[in-house]
């Protein structure tokens, strides 16, 4: 998931600054991205990411096997993402199953319409469904969590999973397949977009978030574009048509590569304290 080449690695140590910037540029993309599917949350991900690049750049040094750089800088983020004594915003609010299940129940409208939406509602739609998808996630404890993430989101294999965890490939599966279970049975009862016969549609939503201040009409929370922003009554038509079990990762898998520019920041930092 993360690819370092031993080459940058290596001019990396010796002080060359491209090849650090090359590094932190590659690490970020998919940090970013695991961290947003653990922190749900834009700004709690780019802090998770900040601390993670910087503990991989700090520690180039203490690589064996430079080939293996990709792997040992997955390592060291997941280990953060577990172990971090701070909890984002969304995992502060200690969401389980059934207080999640509790909450979509309110304030849903039969009425709307899954005709196509004028394209600033679309997008305020997409928001609802990336937002409670990621939410869901953070239903499970972080190393289950982070275990769907890897086999059911990212598609690692087994053994690139629990070398990732640090855990046995035997104890990997057992965590994802609770997890996966967990997901798939909240799923197929509440979610309109795995199940047919769930009431909860995203655009049923739309109506309930705006009063709440949860999304804004015309602004992103995720970075979002008009132009990028998917079709959920297609996407829906799309999973409904999958075996059952497949349908909640395909779900989750819709969700854009959310971007940042921590990157950036991160070498900042660095020519900051080099001087």
């Amino acid at each position: 998931m993360i690819r370092l080449a031993a080459s940058l690695v290596i001019a990396a140590r010796q002080g060359n600054r491209a090849a650090l910037s090359a590094i932190v540029k590659n690490a970020e993309r998919p940090i970013y991205n695991l961290a947003m599917r653990m922190l749900a949350h834009p700004e709690d991900a780019q802090d998770a990411t900040q601390e993670i690049l910087i503990k991989i750049i700090t520690n180039l040094g203490s690589i064996r096997d430079v080939e293996a750089a990709g792997g040992w800088a997955m390592r060291i983020a997941c280990r953060l993402l577990i172990a971090s004594s701070k909890r984002g915003r969304v995992e502060a609010m200690r969401l389980t199953f059934d207080g999640f299940a509790d909450d979509l129940a309110q304030g849903l409208d039969v009425s709307t319409s899954t005709e196509p939406h004028d394209p600033e509602t679309e997008l305020a739609i997409n928001e609802i469904k990336i937002g409670c998808t990621l939410a869901l996630l953070t239903c499970l404890k972080r190393e289950a969590r982070l275990a769907y993430v890897l086999g059911e989101i990212f598609e690692l294999s087994d053994s690139e999973a629990a070398e990732a965890l640090e855990i046995a490939p035997t104890t990997y599966r057992q965590r994802l397949k609770r997890s996966r279970d967990a997901i798939l049975a909240f799923m197929n009862v509440r979610c309109g977009n795995v199940s047919k016969t769930a009431a909860c549609r995203c655009e049923r939503r739309l109506t309930a978030a705006e009063k709440a201040g949860r999304i804004s009409r015309g602004n992103s929370t995720y970075g979002l574009t008009i132009d990028a922003a998917t079709n959920v009554t297609r996407l829906r038509n799309v999973v409904h048509n999958l075996e059952e079990g497949r349908r909640a990762a395909a779900l989750m898998r819709s969700n854009p590569q959310f971007t940042s520019e921590i990157a950036d920041l991160v070498m900042e930092i660095v020519e900051t304290n080099s001087n």
